[in-house]
């Protein structure tokens, strides 16, 4: 990647961040500023082992999907990573799904999207700002543990994805960041937040069931409609912890009762 598309990146970034009206160092729920932007934002937990996230273009709706099996800071990176594909690669007029297994492959759009992501959460400025004023410009040759989950938690990123940006920004070298890799592999980043009572939620999987309103109300309706059976219904509620019977105006029974004459005789 060159300079050129890096800048263009980092412009569509700050683009982002201003649609979402940021006006802290990192987002407080990226989740929410997805949906703020256009996106319908769908949490799932299915498991660890599973892929990370997708985004889509289904008819007119762009998705972004995001794994809630994943620890915290990880989804958000996922859904950061996903309105990257969004932004840059997906189009009406061609690509129309990315799902994304890891994030270490080396494909362009990956790359790209990764960037995006390290843009949109830890845009250059923020950082320089923060390690100005709330770290009183600290020498980085001094960092510890307890500095990286400070910057962490206001961020709302991992520890390791900390390193990284401090790296690629030039901050940090290869040996003070195998030193405070080091120190979070002997304390782990949960001590190191609880210590300045940071967001010890983002070391842990959420397991959110999340899907847009407009989901539950299009199955409901067509339930109504009589377009789908009661079987369909239960099936797509069960998906986000949901019964028929929460909902007093569906017609079950109603549905349950007609007959296949009365079936036939509607389409008379």
């Amino acid at each position: 990647m060159n300079k050129n598309r890096q800048i263009h990146i980092e412009k569509v970034a700050e683009n982002v961040r201003d649609e979402c009206n940021v006006k802290d160092y990192g987002f407080q729920n990226i989740f929410e500023a997805a949906g703020k932007i256009g996106y319908r934002a769908i949490r799932y937990p299915i498991g660890n082992d599973s892929f990370l996230g997708f985004a889509l273009i289904k008819d007119t709706e762009r998705i972004i999907f995001s794994n809630s099996s994943l620890i915290l800071s990880r989804e958000i990176f996922s859904v950061a990573h996903e309105i990257g594909h969004q932004k840059l690669h997906l189009s009406e007029q061609g690509i129309t799904i990315i799902r994304d297994d890891d994030f270490n492959d080396r494909d362009e759009y990956e790359i790209e999207a990764n960037y995006f992501a390290a843009s949109l959460l830890m845009p250059i400025e923020k950082v320089v700002k923060f390690i100005r004023l709330e770290l009183n410009n600290k020498n980085s040759n001094i960092w510890n543990g307890l500095d990286i989950a400070r910057i962490q938690t206001v961020f709302n990123v991992s520890y390791d994805m900390v390193l990284i940006r401090l790296k690629s920004l030039g901050i940090i070298d290869d040996i003070l960041l195998d030193k405070l890799k080091f120190e979070k592999t002997q304390q782990t980043a949960s001590k190191l937040l609880r210590v300045i009572n940071g967001n010890v939620d983002l070391c842990k999987s959420t397991e959110v069931k999340k899907v847009p309103v407009e989901y539950l109300e299009w199955v409901i309706s067509n339930y109504n409609e009589k377009l789908i059976p009661i079987k369909s219904l239960e099936a797509a509620l069960n998906y986000v912890d949901l019964k028929a019977e929460d909902f007093e105006n569906l017609s079950e029974e109603q549905a349950e009762e007609e007959s296949f004459a009365d079936l036939l005789r509607g389409m008379d």
